[in-house]
């Protein structure tokens, strides 16, 4: 028989969970080999306390484990293709002069590290009142990351606490506690969408015959009662996404926003004049009133003043695809691409580059197509999950979670093609976890749950 503690056994688990989510990008986004083992070592405490209490019988499986059996899959098959990769020959396909053993072993690493990322948040986010704390939490991690950008760039290095700026002091841009503004720019576009997840979490759906004034009235109240932190802290990190000056980070925040709302028009059919006056109001106040003071003039210049010609990163994207050539069908193995890339590089690319600053182009030269195929279909597994969850679930939670995890997704994918935030442990793990919001909210019981306390 279960016992009466069961469905809050693991509270202290998932304490720990958020804990990991606010801690991943202050260390320079655990872009650093011992933050990457920090993170490594915390996702196996909660890995194995989850297990213990499984198999003691204290926990029962959640239903997202059992129905997300595809991108768990392809995660499984990564970390195959991985350890591949780096045989001994004749057991590996490559070729053992363009093998990085020791990128090969810390990309096996990180690999491990996501994949239990991935079930420990199956697992843990088993309630809708769980969904939307790990949102809140997204948030806040968004917050804080946003505010001390802000901070260090209109107040100096008096509030640079952690010395960023001695790092890169010749830059002016807005970066967090990350090196790179692009990094910066993609967390935050992640917690946006959580927290414009939590606002959708609240609408209500309106009655055919319903009068205007109602429904502003309704609109109101999503916005004001108890949401009004919530849309103020959206408002902080649109600040902070603005000043970052990252091109492509505000511009694929801003189109992943309206892919997202078109697709929300037509899931969301009772409440799509609500949506209509939320994204409204988002792009009113945080694009035209808002940013307009924080640095949008100097996006906008740097977005006119950009030549293509003078884009060195579309160099090393030309340079790329001779690299890809000859690896295109098994990859020249995980994590290679800062050791091989310099044999294929023209002298107009002259600065040393361990990123491709394109990830699916980098994904695709160091696992080739067959290893490619696997990180592609956990994408779009997710992101129709996340489409499915807004269409089949009446829970306003729930539905919420899915948009977010679909407008986040959608966000970074776009940011993918001009940079490499997938290779940054804080971002790709936020990714992961919003892959796992979409499995979340399509496959949990809510009507059983809701009688669970979280």
């Amino acid at each position: 028989m279960p016992h009466a503690s069961r469905p809050t056994s693991d509270r202290h688990l998932f304490v720990a969970f958020c804990l990991l989510i606010v801690w991943a990008p202050i260390p320079l986004g655990s872009n650093r080999v011992w933050a990457m083992q920090l993170l490594q070592a915390w996702i196996a405490l909660i890995s194995a306390g989850l297990c213990w209490q499984v198999t003691r019988g204290q926990l029962e499986l959640a239903p997202a484990l059992r129905k997300a059996w595809l991108p768990t899959a392809m995660l499984s098959g990564i970390l195959l293709w991985t350890l591949i990769q780096i045989l001994p020959q004749p057991l590996s396909p490559l070729d053992p002069y363009t093998r990085n053993l020791t990128s090969g072993y810390l990309a096996l690493q990180k690999g491990i590290a996501y994949s239990l990322f991935f079930l420990c948040a199956l697992q843990l986010l088993s309630t809708p009142q769980r969904l939307e704390r790990a949102a809140h939490i997204i948030v806040l991690s968004g917050v804080i990351q946003a505010v001390y950008a802000v901070l260090v760039s209109l107040g100096g290095p008096s509030f640079d606490l952690l010395g960023l700026k001695l790092i890169h002091p010749s830059k002016d841009a807005t970066t967090g506690t990350f090196v790179n503004r692009n990094h910066l720019a993609g967390y935050l576009e992640m917690s946006l969408a959580a927290g414009i997840g939590l606002l959708m979490a609240k609408l209500e759906s309106s009655a055919p015959d319903m009068g205007w004034r109602e429904r502003s009235r309704r609109m109101l109240r999503a916005l004001l009662e108890g949401k009004a932190r919530v849309r103020l802290f959206l408002v902080i990190m649109v600040i902070a996404l603005v000043m970052t000056h990252s091109r492509m980070g505000n511009g694929a925040f801003f189109a992943s926003m309206g892919i997202s709302a078109v697709i929300g028009f037509l899931v969301y059919r009772k409440v799509s004049r609500s949506l209509v006056i939320l994204f409204a109001s988002m792009i009113a106040i945080d694009l035209f009133i808002v940013s307009a003071w924080f640095g949008l003039d100097k996006l906008a210049n740097r977005i006119e003043q950009t030549r293509i010609s003078e884009e060195v990163r579309l160099d090393v994207n030309a340079n790329a695809w001779l690299w890809i050539q000859e690896h295109w069908l098994s990859g020249s193995g995980a994590g290679s691409f800062g050791s091989q890339f310099p044999a294929y590089r023209t002298a107009d690319v002259s600065p040393f580059f361990d990123f491709a600053h394109n990830d699916y182009l980098q994904i695709l030269g160091e696992y080739g197509v067959i290893g490619s195929a696997f990180f592609l279909m956990i994408v779009l597994s997710s992101l129709w999950a996340a489409v499915m969850a807004q269409r089949r679930r009446q829970n306003q939670v729930l539905r919420g979670m899915a948009f977010a995890a679909m407008m986040g997704i959608i966000s970074l994918m776009i940011h993918a093609s001009v940079d490499f935030n997938h290779y940054i442990p804080a971002n790709a793990m936020l990714f992961i976890l919003l892959c796992a919001f979409a499995w979340a909210s399509l496959s949990m019981d809510s009507s059983r749950q809701k009688r669970r306390q979280s």
